[in-house]
């Protein structure tokens, strides 16, 4: 294959990779999210804004409250305290305690990717792929690709190197690309070293059954030594985030 031709891939990889992500994420979110189980939104999900800035925003519209009649006023009896307030029908209202919130845990976003591409540089037909695919317990689903899954949500994902990613079983029999891109994003539901393991053995199986080769992103030959500094950044990583 070509330096040109890798160059090509390479970028429809990325582009795959980004507009998946792009869309787990709700077309947008923020660099702040945190996954599924640790306080925060789920992954893919556009967070939610907490229940008062939510009432914030209905009444700033100029909606009607629960008495219809727009928003509450207040007024200040003399001698109360700061803060202190008396609704119109002259019963005291409690002090109201601010509502104190647990500090969300921030976590740093890491994306893994392996390309698998054919070892003479020619295509590799659709009926080969999705039966490699299947043999690997990987689902067809969201975006037109397959994934691992872990409950409902995905643990690593299989494209085409060709925008724009999708593998289609309905037309395999038309189908033929250069290669696979696997990726990964960190955190996701399953723990991160055992997630990685599980992405290198099923790259590996699947460039066995394709008779194709495993590089990296940098599109070196993806040796035992590459995998070994790949799974020293996804420790270091687990660390640095607490996992």
């Amino acid at each position: 294959m070509s330096a040109l031709q890798w160059a090509l891939l390479v970028l429809g990889a990325a582009a795959v990779i980004a507009i998946y992500i792009t869309s787990r994420r709700g077309g947008k979110m923020p660099k702040d999210w945190t996954p599924p189980g640790a306080g925060g939104p789920a992954v893919g999900r556009a967070p939610k804004l907490p229940a008062q800035d939510q009432m914030d925003m209905f009444s700033s519209k100029g909606e009607f409250d629960e008495f219809g009649v727009g928003k509450p006023r207040r007024r200040v009896e003399p001698g109360l305290g700061e803060g202190e307030t008396v609704p119109l029908f002259g019963q005291p209202a409690a002090r109201a305690e601010p509502a104190l919130e647990a500090p969300k845990k921030v976590f740093e976003e890491k994306i893994i990717t392996l390309l698998i591409a054919e070892r003479e540089g020619t295509a590799i037909f659709g009926p080969k792929i999705h039966q490699a695919l299947a043999s690997q317990g990987l689902q067809y689903g969201d975006r037109k690709i397959y994934h691992r899954l872990l409950g409902e949500q995905p643990v690593f994902s299989v494209a085409s190197l060709i925008k724009p990613g999708t593998l289609d079983p309905a037309e395999q029999q038309s189908f033929s690309t250069p290669g696979l891109t696997v990726f990964m994003v960190l955190p996701n539901e399953a723990r991160p070293r055992a997630a990685l393991d599980d992405l290198v053995a099923t790259t590996r199986a699947l460039a066995e059954q394709l008779n194709a080769e495993v590089f990296d992103a940098n599109r070196q030959v993806f040796t035992a030594e590459a995998q070994r500094v790949l799974a020293a950044e996804v420790d270091a990583w687990t660390k640095r985030n607490g996992l």
